[in-house]
């Protein structure tokens, strides 16, 4: 074989090889003693955040992800933001410039808000064909996989992270406890789906399934506290405020619950398909649903302070600040609304459908959009 020719197959070898080879994240974060870890941030999914905030924005950058978002939002851990998308990707963005510091490439889709633990990237990756899930820890130090556990079951839904564990829901209905060294803590098998993201109130993990019911399990444990039948399907994640939970269910309904026994505190119908999870604030609890209509009501006593109509399907959850609502809306825009009366303030356009939550964080509100477009703005006078 002449020398260019074989210089010609090595270059083909090479080539082959750096296509197939899997991409890197590898850094080094400060301790950050307040990261945005999760979905909703705490294990309570609260979505508010106490900043007074103006109707305007300027954009500071934009990156684009490989695959569309699902509903969920970015995590960010010190200088560092993560997003997931359902192409199985994990991307990883400089927070203030946006620039592209890594990415992750899996089989799969990953539906759930990855969860930083300092030198530690813990994600569930998700196995159309096979209903298995690879539960990955990824040392971002070396850049490499410290741990690969295979679990019966897709996980679809949101992670809670805690001080020193994250805990998961599958859709065979299998709740799991791991530490962050990627052993089991526990598991406890409730044999009905779940497609509802879990929250917290205290000791308890509490979530719906598709039977209706509310669960409620000890943190410590796993063993049920109990178990409490509402009606209907429990797609909407729960969010938890006062001793209260706050989810609603296929049948439009969006239900006020006691933490302690799960009863039923009031109940609210919209009279359409509730998808998103429920945002609270002091006062408010704030949803929308798949009628196109986005509500405020008394989070005590469920009266309704203002509804607003939209000409589209509600499914992302919106973040409250003091003053505004931030909805996202499949219709190609976001939406800066007036809390106190549901009056639409000033709508920006995207050009995609509007998925991610809306997070604001160090100052830098992040809008999602597909296909695959993360923004970064800042608000201005």
């Amino acid at each position: 074989m002449g020398f260019l020719k074989f210089i010609f197959y090595l270059l083909i070898v090479v080539s082959f090889i750096s296509g197939c080879a899997r991409s890197v994240i590898k850094l080094s974060a400060r301790l950050d003693e307040e990261p945005f870890q999760m979905f909703g941030k705490t294990p309570q999914r609260e979505f508010f955040v106490p900043v007074t905030v103006s109707d305007s924005l300027i954009e500071v950058w934009e990156n684009t992800a490989n695959g569309g978002f699902p509903n969920s939002s970015v995590a960010i851990y010190d200088e560092f933001i993560f997003i997931n998308d359902l192409s199985g990707r994990i991307y990883c963005y400089n927070l203030v410039d946006g620039s592209q510091v890594g990415k992750l490439k899996y089989k799969g889709a990953i539906y759930s808000t990855p969860v930083p633990y300092k030198s530690t990237l813990i994600f569930p990756v998700s196995l159309e064909n096979d209903y298995l899930t690879e539960l990955i820890y990824y040392d971002l130090l070396s850049g490499k996989e410290k741990e690969l556990i295979e679990i019966t079951g897709r996980v679809l839904t949101e992670m809670i992270a805690l001080e020193d564990a994250i805990i998961f829901c599958t859709e065979f209905g299998s709740v799991y406890k791991y530490d962050l060294y990627g052993e089991t803590m526990w598991e406890t098998h409730t044999r009905i789906p779940i497609h509802s993201s879990p929250s917290m109130s205290g000791d308890k993990i509490i979530f719906g399934n598709d039977k209706g019911e509310i669960i409620s399990l000890d943190e410590e444990t796993g063993d049920s506290v109990y178990v409490s039948k509402i009606g209907g399907t429990f797609f909407s994640g729960s969010s938890v405020s006062d001793n209260k939970i706050y989810i609603g269910n296929e049948n439009g309904y969006l239900y006020a619950l006691n933490t302690e026994d799960g009863s039923i505190v009031w109940e609210f119908n919209t009279g359409a398909r509730i998808l998103m999870t429920p945002a609270i604030d002091s006062q408010n609890v704030i949803f929308g649903n798949l009628g196109g209509s986005l509500y405020s009501l008394n989070k005590f006593t469920g009266e309704k302070n203002w509804e607003t109509k939209f000409q589209s399907v509600l499914n992302s959850t919106p973040l409250l600040t003091n003053n505004r609502i931030i909805l996202p809306d499949v219709l190609l825009s976001f939406h800066l609304i007036d809390k106190s009366n549901g009056q639409i303030l000033k709508t920006y356009k995207l050009d995609g459908r509007a998925k991610l939550s809306p997070v604001f964080y160090k100052d830098l509100l992040f809008i999602g959009y597909d296909d695959g477009i993360l923004r970064a703005y800042e608000f201005v006078e």
